[in-house]
């Protein structure tokens, strides 16, 4: 495995950079999104009276009350913008280390860059607070699998969970990347063990605040396909990297070609239960596709890990 040069001071600059970043996004977010109604939106969150599924996502609000209770003046407004940008820039921060798994800086830093760049087209007016902390959560998700750090994933669920039930997706990567690579058993219970997390703690939020009527339509089919707008939209996210994403997976890493294998699965979800122009709901692809479509336009530089699930083996998924 091929080593990159590394210094504390190199590290401390890169997330400072991307602290920038975060902050820089989030302005662009504080001119897109509603901000008119986040106060009462805020309100509703933290009184336990939000509409499902917004009441059973309740991480964000909690931790903006916290913060605006700390900050001069406890402003709500302020305290999204500080949060929305620590984990905003954060996310950025990891999503560079993650790549370095197989890139050298330049290029890591490159697919952290493009993140940045996408992030901003997911803003839209309507207030869902739930969607930075839930990239940060898949990031480290994956981040953790390919290092095969399998425990780690138990805080990032828990956690996760809490902020959105996309998590549910997780167990599911977790064995397809797995199978084959260690022994059934283990996969089976630390599988197992992922799924009772999602369950105990988005049960619980549901026994917690009960039954809860949907702010908006359950089913959203027919406005999907109504029109090419929308799967335009979910194209034009990722753009060419959805295509090249699939030609890197032919020799990517294992645990990234087998999640790709959840991707048709997650799309036929999505186009029945969600509006897919709402783009920032398959964000969480990121930490898929873009390492993928880099091993396409950058084969020289990418290399395996000495981690089993990371190397490239031959064969199909």
């Amino acid at each position: 495995m091929k080593l990159y040069p590394k210094s504390r001071l190199n590290s401390f600059v890169l997330l400072f950079f991307y602290l920038g970043l975060g902050m820089a996004s989030t302005m662009i977010w504080t001119r897109v999104a509603a901000l008119w109604d986040l106060g009462a939106w805020h309100a509703d969150m933290i009184s336990s009276t939000a509409p499902a599924p917004n009441q059973y996502r309740p991480l964000v609000p909690w931790l903006a009350e916290i913060i605006r209770v700390v900050l001069p003046g406890h402003n709500i407004f302020a305290a999204y913008t500080v949060l929305r940008s620590l984990v905003t820039g954060s996310t950025l921060y990891f999503f560079d280390r993650y790549l370095r798994t197989w890139f050298p800086p330049a290029a890591a830093t490159g697919g952290a860059l493009m993140l940045a760049v996408v992030l901003p087209f997911t803003y839209l007016t309507v207030i869902q607070e739930s969607d930075p902390i839930n990239l940060l959560v898949f990031t480290l998700a994956f981040w953790a699998m390919v290092k095969g750090c399998d425990y780690l994933l138990i805080p990032i669920m828990l956690f996760g969970t809490l902020n959105r039930e996309t998590t549910a997706m997780l167990p599911a990567v977790y064995l397809l990347g797995n199978l084959g690579v260690k022994p059934i058993r283990e996969v089976a219970l630390k599988t197992a063990i992922l799924v009772f997390c999602w369950c105990i703690v988005h049960g619980g939020l549901r026994l917690f605040y009960g039954d809860r009527s949907y702010y908006c339509d359950i089913i959203m089919w027919k406005n999907n396909i109504k029109g090419w707008g929308p799967s335009i939209n979910v194209f034009l996210l990722f753009g060419m990297v959805w295509v090249l994403s699939l030609v890197g997976a032919k020799g990517g890493p294992l645990l990234l070609r087998r999640a790709l294998l959840l991707l048709p699965f997650y799309l036929a979800l999505h186009y029945v239960i969600a509006l897919v122009e709402e783009t920032r709901i398959f964000l969480p692809w990121a930490p898929v596709v873009i390492p993928l479509a880099w091993l396409t336009l950058f084969p020289s530089d990418f290399t395996g890990s000495d981690n089993s699930i990371s190397e490239i083996k031959s064969g199909g998924p």
